[in-house]
């Protein structure tokens, strides 16, 4: 009803917009008032393009990667962007994984693809890793959000 009504007062509503309230709505019953209105708070997507990004053919960066970009691996892209040297809870939160083995395969593989680096310092064990991007993820990122209001 509230998608419906959004719809219904604009013909080319962002509907992006309402995530944090409808995430917030949903939350309320099953963890309370605190946690819906933390979850009314958070930012939603920055990035309504994402979506787009991941199917949109390309014929630079994105196209040589060989793969197709998901919405996953853009998410998880953007939010090492927006914080560099983050541990991969941090990171999974941030692209709504809530799983830790796939944010681990999720890593592992953009990590394979050269976009993403673990910090270079030594780790002492069970310390997480530092997420970076690499040049070439600088490229991609560049490119996924080529005339997006975010610069980088």
């Amino acid at each position: 009803m509230v998608i419906h009504a959004r719809l219904v007062q604009r013909r080319r509503a962002r509907l992006i917009a309402l995530v944090s309230p409808l995430t917030a709505m949903i939350v309320l019953p099953y963890l309370g008032p605190a946690a819906a209105a933390q979850e009314g708070k958070r930012p939603g997507p920055r990035l309504a393009s994402l979506a787009k990004a991941a199917t949109k053919p390309s014929n630079g960066v994105l196209a040589s990667l060989g793969m197709r970009p998901t919405y996953r691996t853009l998410r998880v892209l953007d939010a090492i962007a927006a914080k560099p040297g983050a541990c991969s809870s941090e990171l999974a939160d941030a692209a709504g994984i809530a799983d830790q083995g796939q944010i681990s395969k999720l890593l592992a593989r953009i990590q394979s693809l050269g976009l993403v680096r673990s910090s270079s310092r030594k780790r002492n064990m069970g310390e997480p890793h530092a997420w970076h991007l690499t040049a070439r993820g600088k490229k991609v990122a560049q490119e996924m959000w080529l005339g997006s209001e975010r610069s980088r």
